[in-house]
């Protein structure tokens, strides 16, 4: 049956949509899934050169995107939890990853997915009303249904597209100019924010017999691969330092070998012809070496590029900004028109968080240095957290009451009770927490060694948490938030951990316990309510609308507030 080009220019826009929201299906099912153990395996890959390659190579299977990867590690290097360098080799192996997930989906199994839909389907719909992880595994199978259906409309109107003379024409045009192919595919790729989609496509085009020019070949998946590190780059414009050192520097391997590849195209352009495999998988191959060759030159020099992206990227020093609201009117003063209005108020309620964040910090060091000098700044910060919330709060009850839509209007109601739950959180930081170090210095006391270890980790973890809270306030994304409240789940196990080794601490009477026993439980009680006021965000954002339900959190949320003495603390 002859087709217009309209239908197949729809049926390729369909098709690539498919594909991109069966590949977000996948992604966000093994987040809600594992997405708390992939951060935990992250760290791991510190340990040696081949451990982190692989590692990198597992989550980008795993997640069926080496962006996600990308935007994860550098996440956790903005909190100091992953050298730039290993980061760095985390994401080369991620690239080749990647390379790896799209090649298996050329093979032949379109015929799968009947099979996976239907399966897919049965456990979704079974497992809907539940937090089991065969909802999540019916979610994947749905979604990789839907690429294996993608994939299959692509050879179809790839083969209706390969016998029209103006795609001909056209393509045939791009091999004459090289440099403009690469240029498109990039923008595509970054536009699409999907390497795999692009790629399938491409290869799907070049199956059919749309060209066999290998130089236009080689600079489209130059291009493909030019385009997928700009994404991470717009991710991670506004973060630390550490997280824009590493997907820079993962952008400047990938251009470092395009522009080498390219100039040496003409030498390097046979190597299409010698290969094994169909038109299709070949070119799946090709993405494949690029990457590897991309391991194989730039894995050894990447402690010297750490060092080097580190005086390029410098942790600027920021000038104590002001108590008041700066994207929201004061408390009291009239309201301005603002095109964006709950934009305006995600921005104020993330200064609150990173209030929090900041009096944490400061909490922290005065408990590992034991000296309370940090105790005006916390104080400082928590009179700031109350003047914004006040801003906030009447920000958005005045919101509220201007008729917006569902969703802004649950959205708005979400960061009020967000900016209320962290105002709580200072209360605890600054009347209770800040007196702890005070009062053991009084009384010369100190934490033991494995105690101070313990709350180390707990803090960083917490400290953690909060980043990830505002990148959730940042996206509104239901993947990110899904990890948060993983997160959060994990921290009370450490908690509960943390409480049984200070008990086995205080039978083997180790040195310091006993003394440092009521400071030591007062602090694991309140940084963990406080870790489930920083998470709450999360349960908002999910469409499950899950309730915690942490009893310990919400017996100490009524516990009436003390100040702490020698008394209380001994």
């Amino acid at each position: 049956m002859q087709t217009s080009g309209t239908y197949e220019l729809t049926m390729i826009l369909g098709a690539a949509t498919l594909l991109l929201w069966g590949v977000r299906m996948v992604r966000t099912g093994v987040m809600r899934t594992y997405g708390a153990q992939i951060r935990k395996i992250l760290p791991r890959a510190l340990n040696n050169f081949l451990v982190a390659l692989m590692i990198g190579v597992g989550a980008a299977t795993a997640l069926q995107s080496s962006i996600a990867v990308a935007v994860f590690t550098s996440s956790l290097a903005g909190i100091g939890v992953i050298p730039v360098a290993d980061g760095l080799l985390l994401l080369l192996g991620a690239d080749a990853g990647s390379a790896v997930v799209a090649a298996l989906l050329t093979l032949d199994l379109k015929a799968m997915w009947p099979v996976l839909m239907f399966v897919g389907y049965l456990l979704h719909a079974f497992f809907a009303d539940t937090d089991s992880p065969f909802k999540q595994f019916g979610r994947i199978a749905l979604g990789v249904a839907m690429i294996l259906i993608a994939l299959t409309f692509m050879s179809q109107v790839s083969s209706g597209l390969a016998s029209s003379d103006l795609i001909r024409v056209i393509i045939s045009s791009l091999g004459s100019e090289l440099l403009l192919a690469l240029l498109l595919f990039a923008i595509l790729t970054w536009l699409a924010h999907s390497s795999i989609a692009i790629l399938l496509f491409w290869a799907s085009l070049v199956q059919a017999g749309v060209t066999n020019d290998p130089a236009l070949i080689f600079a489209a998946l130059f291009g493909i691969n030019l385009g997928n590190a700009v994404p991470p780059i717009v991710m991670t414009w506004s973060q630390a330092a550490p997280a824009r050192r590493i997907v820079w520097g993962n952008a400047a391997f990938k251009l470092g070998g395009v522009l080498a590849c390219f100039a040496g195209l003409h030498w390097i352009k046979g190597l299409y012809g010698v290969l094994p495999g169909e038109p299709g998988f070949r070119v799946m191959i090709l993405h494949i070496l690029f990457n590897i060759a991309l391991i194989v030159v730039f894995s050894g020099l990447v402690k010297p590029i750490a060092r080097l992206l580190d005086r390029c990227f410098v942790e600027t020093v920021k000038p104590a900004d002001l108590i008041g609201p700066k994207y929201i009117p004061a408390s009291g003063e009239p309201a301005k028109p603002e095109p964006f209005p709950v934009t305006a108020l995600s921005r104020e309620v993330l200064r609150i968080l990173g209030t929090i964040q900041y009096m944490l910090e400061l909490t922290h060091e005065m408990l590992l240095s034991g000296e309370p000098e940090k105790a005006d700044e916390i104080l400082r910060q928590e009179n700031k957290v109350d003047v914004l919330f006040k801003a906030v709060r009447v920000y958005a009850v005045d919101l509220t009451r201007k008729g917006m839509g569902e969703t802004d209007q649950r959205k708005v109601l979400a960061l009020l009770r967000y900016s209320a739950s962290l105002e709580n959180s200072g209360d605890v930081i600054s009347k209770t927490m800040v007196g702890i170090p005070k009062a053991m210095k009084k009384d010369g006391k100190k934490f033991s060694p494995q105690g101070r270890d313990d709350l180390d980790t707990l803090f960083e973890y917490l400290i953690g948490n909060a980043q990830l809270a505002a990148e959730v306030i940042m996206a509104w994304s239901a993947d990110s938030a899904g990890v948060l409240v993983q997160r959060k789940r994990d921290f009370k196990m450490m908690c509960n951990d943390s409480l049984r080794r200070h008990i086995d601490r205080l039978s083997q009477d180790v040195s310091n316990t006993q003394e440092s026993s009521s400071a030591h439980l007062d602090l694991i009680l309140d940084i963990r309510w406080i870790n489930t006021q920083v998470a709450s965000i999360g349960y908002d954002v999910l469409p499950e609308n899950e309730v915690p339900g942490d009893e310990v959190a919400e017996e100490l949320a009524a516990r009436p507030e003390v100040s702490l003495d020698s008394d209380t603390v001994a």
